[in-house]
């Protein structure tokens, strides 16, 4: 019997998005690098959330997957809580990045402030949150789920060391991604027990 594709995406979303048995990790301290912070989310984070998230340009780069009209604080709102119970659940999630020189948000969900593209801010980023990986859990293997056009979210993940495994489609919009990972180095093994 042939599925259908719907049903396809459906299983490809349940292996990549359901909620795997906790990862034992220590309580979470924030991360500081040379220019950031990365936390985890605030409720006080809704507001530069829907800054960031509803900029025309960031929408116009399909950089965000909208799975309703552009809304207000609410959004913001239950987007926070979105992460926030991500990481309850599983134990790791989006962080909520902070320039230390200005003491403003400039990223949420992996989506830099506009204002602030091409500063070196997501390599920065993405290579403090990998490093938190290896040395804090069990995470073995990070993925990235990339859209085809986006070049500066693909010259990250290169330059974090992650490599194109193949495509799919996001389970978030349907559309095709690319997708990159990164496993951790064996001379980090993930500690025993």
């Amino acid at each position: 019997r042939r599925r259908s594709p719907r049903t396809k995406r459906l299983r490809w979303f349940e292996v990549f998005c359901r909620s795997p048995p906790r990862i034992h990790l220590p309580p979470l301290p924030s991360i500081e690098t040379k220019r950031l912070l990365l936390r985890l989310p605030i409720p006080d984070d809704a507001e530069p959330f829907v800054e960031i998230h509803q900029d025309p340009e960031v929408l116009a780069r399909k950089q965000v997957t909208l799975t309703s009209p552009p809304g207000g604080i609410e959004v913001g709102l239950r987007n926070v809580d979105r992460m926030l119970r991500h990481w309850d659940r599983r134990g790791y999630g989006q962080w909520a990045v902070v320039e230390k020189a200005t003491a403003r948000v400039i990223d949420l969900g992996w989506i830099i402030r506009r204002s602030r593209w091409g500063n070196g801010f997501a390599t920065e980023a993405a290579r403090a949150a990998i490093d938190w990986a290896w040395s804090a859990g069990t995470i073995d293997h990070i993925m990235s789920l990339i859209g085809p056009d986006n070049a500066p979210s693909i010259r990250v993940a290169t330059k974090v060391g992650e490599q194109l495994e193949g495509e799919g489609i996001s389970p978030f919009s349907g559309e095709k991604v690319l997708i990159y990972g990164i496993t951790r180095p064996t001379e980090r093994a993930a500690p025993q027990g």
